[in-house]
């Protein structure tokens, strides 16, 4: 599904404890810290399918099905309930953290399903390409002076979850990134994260 989606999905997230930080060291420097709401809608929370209730699920798969104005409305519903069966549905693992500054989004790869990716506390790699069933990829970027800088991953990372249920997310990540261009500056990224969660299937 498309990243600026996913953010609009993500908009909701807005409890006051949600709080994201990202530190960047070597050929560049960068402290962020940011906390909802403010930080924007959309900014800073996870997507996943562990915390939406099937009307939720429907709904949202249903948003991008209705983009192909061609379909008609039982076309439509026939492909919504076809999504509904497959592994993930919907959104398996999206997980923000943006400032105005810069931040990431971690992603399960293509290849990831629920057993791969379970809702539990756990290790999963960050990759450049899109890895293994299991693994993370990540879109990075710094905005120096308002000007958008794009990182790829250069050394194989970690995202540890220490905390991932039904009342919340909480962990750290880390990896060695690249600029993008002509002058391929080298970063370390570290930081945390910790967000409420947010859904009908969520426990308060």
């Amino acid at each position: 599904m498309a990243i600026g989606s996913v953010i609009v999905l993500a908009a909701r997230v807005a409890a006051a404890d949600n709080h994201c930080e990202i530190t960047v060291s070597g050929e560049g420097t960068a402290s962020m810290k940011a906390d909802a709401p403010s930080a924007g809608k959309g900014k800073l929370g996870l997507v996943t399918d562990y915390w939406l209730t099937d009307a939720e699920l429907r709904t949202g798969i249903g948003v991008f099905v209705g983009l192909d104005s061609k379909l008609s409305k039982a076309d439509k519903d026939k492909k919504v309930d076809e999504q509904l069966k497959k592994d993930p549905r919907f959104m398996l693992f999206i997980l923000n953290c943006l400032t105005d500054e810069g931040g990431a989004i971690f992603s399960a790869s293509s290849a990831s399903k629920y057993a791969d990716f379970p809702m539990k506390p756990a290790t999963h790699t960050i990759v450049a390409a899109e890895g293994k069933a299991g693994d993370v990829t990540v879109m990075f970027h710094l905005s120096p002076g308002g000007k958008r800088e794009s990182y790829r991953v250069k050394e194989p990372g970690k995202l540890v979850l220490t905390q991932f249920d039904k009342k919340g997310i909480a962990g750290t990540f880390s990896f060695k990134a690249e600029a993008r261009g002509k002058t391929p500056r080298r970063v370390d990224v570290a930081g945390k994260f910790s967000y409420a969660c947010t859904g009908g299937a969520c426990q308060k």
